[in-house]
């Protein structure tokens, strides 16, 4: 019988385009869908993926519902509460452990041994659970998605300019089509384990280059402003988003004028075989829906 793969995560954005990436890989038989909410991979289920409940929160659950499962990606929660996404991750270890399970691919950040920001420091801690779990594992160390640039472009195209406390750092934008290709050719392929793969795209940019492809993509003149930390925290509050939120994309664009996010490989090359997507590439998709927010 051939192994069956499972992924966390499945109903969100990264964890149901690797499923869909597995699909052309193996059969549906070989692939176990946990999420929170099953009714959003009812499509996935009818293609014949096993979709099951599951939660890192109800662990024993968690466990059964893991049964079987030889090679895990371990997508990573996002919850950003201090203390409760590494608790979190560390039941969903034990579970998996409990279960039976071989291998672990886990989802983590750029420089998650080192990093300056304060909720990516949960990537460094899992990392070191998963050394000391005896699983054998590999870390994808993604970069900053450049789909993060869709979450500030409505706003920044209303006003013609994106205000961020980023300073003049710069960010290999990855493209999360090249996350999940990554994420699943090394869940169904030998060879990764014990490796670390910080997952990138091609070329550092700044913001004001990557508000140069979001202004090409929109057909709107826009520019980039850097501004104090307490500039950006005034803002959001004013826009009304939760204290712990303003916290952490604080933290994020502070790593970014620091150098956090800069780095630069060629994992997407040699794993795939292919180049990564450029940012302007990656979000093509998105060119109408940016020129809607106009």
């Amino acid at each position: 019988m051939e192994m069956l793969l499972g992924i966390t995560g499945a109903g969100g954005h990264l964890g149901r385009r690797v499923v869909e990436v597995l699909l052309a890989l193996v059969p549906a038989q070989r692939i176990r869908a946990l999420t929170r909410r099953p009714e959003k991979l009812a499509d996935l289920a009818a293609r014949g993926v096993s979709v099951v409940e599951a939660d890192f929160a109800k662990p024993e659950a968690l466990s059964r519902a893991l049964a079987g499962v030889e090679r895990l990606l371990l997508i990573s929660t996002d919850d950003l509460r201090p203390g409760a996404r590494v608790a979190l991750h560390r039941q969903a270890i034990e579970a998996a452990q409990r279960a039976g399970v071989r291998y672990i691919a886990y989802t983590s950040a750029v420089r998650a041994d080192q990093t300056p920001v304060g909720f990516m420091r949960d990537h460094g801690e899992t990392e070191a659970l998963l050394r000391e779990s005896g699983l054998a594992w590999t870390f994808l160390r993604n970069n900053l998605y450049a789909e993060t640039l869709l979450m500030v472009a409505p706003q920044a195209l209303q006003t013609g300019v994106l205000q961020l406390p980023a300073g003049e750092g710069r960010v290999a934008f990855v493209a999360r089509e090249d996350c999940a290709r990554v994420a699943a050719t090394v869940l169904v392929s030998p060879g990764h384990e014990g490796r670390i793969y910080d997952v990138t795209g091609p070329e550092a940019l700044s913001y004001a280059e990557a508000v140069a492809v979001l202004s090409r993509l929109s057909g709107k003149p826009l520019r980039y402003e850097a501004v104090t930390p307490e500039a950006y925290r005034r803002a959001m509050a004013a826009a009304g988003l939760p204290e712990i939120v303003i916290e952490a994309m604080t933290s994020m664009y502070q790593g970014v004028a620091q150098g956090v996010f800069n780095l630069v490989t060629s994992v997407v090359q040699e794993v795939m075989g292919q180049p990564p997507l450029t940012l302007e590439q990656a979000l093509e998709a998105h060119r109408a829906a940016l020129q809607a927010s106009v």
